[in-house]
């Protein structure tokens, strides 16, 4: 696509104006922080909130009926009951608004009733060529305009390069901890809800082609769109260099289950094959929630830094968790590295005085007989130069966290190597210490844990390894035959 602002998507995402359907200024209510959230988040355009009653809604002039605003908004966001949603879709219809957010729930989840009220909407939206999310969804943000359309308080966004699509609110009462606590750089963010117009295709096309996507997390309970479409886009997004992390739900019978009674998903087709083509493609899947978040984070992080093998030096402050760690990375398909004599005569001087394993390196002892920014600064300038070593799972003690902030410069060698360097600090979230986000500035993710790091550097490695198979001739199964070799 050679204008992405030619896309249908792109006015969801850069609305000039926006109606507020349902907004409150009742602070207790959910409703309040629509128009809350554009306020605080330096929203530019025009707000118009609607509620029948109020006069105005924070300072802004409210209206009794979106007929009675004085232009046509680009945005309209429905968020009302169930019951009065259809209505209020045929006031924009009339309006001549051309891009709606249907809010509510209780439609083709909840069975036949729902269903029909949800296919009726549908119609409607078809035949008037209005385009729709929802329902049953929380959408768009985008924090490069301050837009948030949300139920939850958010003071601040961080801006970046990581798109996320939903079918269902997942993210939702999560929004405080991915932005705060997780350090989450958002460039985009769509919730696609029952999907009754705009699907996981849609979303997708819209995102491959957008300049400022880097990664792409997708939700799915279900695929809505063209299969085949489907595939085509991630492999033409794993063409260009953009990874995608896939969170499926309904793997098994009571998870598809559920997934129907949520959004009304019908989710089909078998698992297995479906986790194979994903890796025909060259999209990753992650195994849970806490996994796809941590993935999409520092997939973003690192900034398109690629993992070259899979061999993996390890260090940490205690010795046992060391060996634990060794036993994780041969399950996680990567290999201990071997450290070079080179390497290792360049940290002799900051070893104890007798000789000590080569990896994993115990740096709780070390450090007894060195001063420990010292050892730090030593090993890792060591091993970027290293060519027996493509990255490094570091622990360092969050006493360390106290010293200037650019002392900890003496990590960035390994990204200036083009070497993925993953860092945990025991219990901290990158967004506890603003040192910890500052190496995340600086292509380097933090966890709080040795596993959350160890599996990014494994996802890493089967992007790569996929990334490496794919040819230009090879892409989804043929639309002649799609089971997959």
């Amino acid at each position: 696509m050679e204008n992405i602002a030619e896309h249908f998507l792109h006015r969801f995402f850069y609305p000039a104006s926006i109606a507020l359907i349902g907004a409150s200024e009742n602070v207790f209510r959910p409703s309040y922080h629509l128009v809350s959230n554009l306020l605080k988040l330096g929203y530019a355009g025009p707000i118009y909130p609607v509620h029948p009653k109020q006069k105005e809604i924070l300072g802004i002039k409210a209206y009794p009926d979106v007929g009675r605003i004085e232009a046509v908004p680009d945005l309209a966001v429905i968020a009302v009951s169930q019951a009065q949603t259809p209505g209020l879709l045929d006031d924009c219809i009339r309006k001549g608004i051309r891009r709606v957010v249907l809010v509510a729930g209780g439609f083709s989840e909840i069975g036949a009733d729902g269903r029909r009220l949800q296919e009726e909407m549908a119609g409607r939206v078809r035949a008037s060529g209005v385009r729709a999310i929802g329902p049953n969804a929380l959408s768009p943000i985008n924090p490069h305009i301050g837009l948030a359309v949300s139920f939850h308080a958010l003071d601040r966004l961080h801006s970046g390069g990581l798109s996320l699509i939903f079918q269902s609110g997942l993210y939702e009462p999560r929004l405080r901890w991915l932005f705060h606590d997780a350090n989450l750089h958002l460039n985009k963010l769509i919730d696609l809800g029952n999907k009754m117009d705009l699907n996981e295709v849609d979303a997708l096309s819209y995102l491959v082609h957008d300049p400022l996507t880097r990664v792409i997390g997708l939700h799915l309970e279900s695929i809505e769109g063209d299969p085949l479409r489907f595939l085509d886009l991630l492999a033409e997004a794993a063409s260009l260099g953009k990874p995608v992390v896939v969170l499926k739900s309904g793997r098994t019978a009571a998870g598809a289950k559920a997934a129907a009674s949520h959004t009304g998903a019908l989710v089909q087709g078998n698992d297995r094959v479906f986790d194979r083509v994903l890796k025909q493609v060259g999209a990753i899947r992650a195994e849970s929630i806490d996994e796809f978040f941590d993935l999409c984070r520092a997939l973003e992080r690192f900034d398109g830094l690629a993992l070259a093998g899979n061999r993996v030096v390890i260090a940490t402050m205690p010795g046992g968790e060391a060996v634990v760690m060794t036993d994780r990375v041969q399950q996680e398909g990567l290999t201990m590295a071997r450290v070079s004599a080179g390497t290792l005569e360049r940290l002799r001087p900051v070893f104890p005085p007798w000789d000590m394993p080569a990896n994993p390196f115990d740096l709780g002892v070390t450090m007894q007989f060195g001063n420990p920014v010292t050892v730090f600064e030593t090993l890792v300038a060591s091993l970027a130069e290293d060519r027996g070593v493509d990255a490094v799972h570091l622990q360092i003690p969050d006493l360390l966290l106290g010293l200037p902030r650019e002392t900890f410069g003496m990590f960035f060698p390994m990204p200036e190597a083009g070497k993925p360097l993953v860092i945990w600090v025991a219990g901290m979230e990158p967004g506890d210490h603003e040192t910890l986000a500052w190496l995340e500035d600086h292509r380097i993710p933090v966890f709080p844990s040795p596993e959350k790091a160890i599996r990014v550097l494994r996802a890493l490695h089967r992007l790569q390894e996929r990334s490496r198979r794919l040819r230009p001739e090879t892409g989804p199964p043929s639309r002649q035959d799609d089971r997959p070799s």
